[in-house]
């Protein structure tokens, strides 16, 4: 009766989750939304909006070239600390504190240049962008680039 019973409940269980994920929206495929020619593309750009979505986008990379270089500066010096016989409980801590504050600094750039390029938009580009910055937001499981 027990066997029949966990069989049961299972058969329930696997039929609710396979039924949750076939109705559930599926991931959209990762765009680079950085890439001033697809957004020009996407968009309609004028040939006055992508040459400012292009130099934003040239501005914006840059810093993420020296975000990206800090934070693998924080990480190789964890992962330096961590090879040692005794590491220090509290320069592992402040490393990945670094790498934290790092992290956080790029969501911040993004932020703001996800609005700079806003800012140049119509409202119906506007409205499309936003659908898009919603899309790679809401949709993409942690971890994806």
């Amino acid at each position: 009766m027990l066997v029949a019973g966990v069989a049961l409940i299972s058969t329930g269980l696997s039929f609710a989750m396979s039924r949750w994920f076939v109705g559930r929206k599926p991931l959209q495929m990762a765009v680079n939304i950085h890439d001033a020619a697809w957004l020009s593309r996407e968009l309609d750009l004028s040939e006055t909006q992508r040459r400012d979505v292009e130099r934003l986008e040239k501005d914006f990379q840059l810093k993420l070239n020296a975000s990206c270089a800090a934070h693998c500066a924080a990480r190789f010096a964890l992962g330096d600390e961590l090879m040692k016989p005794n590491p220090d409980p509290e320069k592992a801590r402040a490393d990945v504190e670094r790498m934290n504050q790092v992290q956080a600094g790029v969501e911040q750039a993004t932020l703001q240049h996800i609005l700079k390029v806003r800012a140049l938009l119509t409202d119906k580009q506007a409205q499309r962008y936003s659908a898009i910055i919603h899309d790679q937001v809401c949709s993409m499981p942690m971890g994806t680039p």
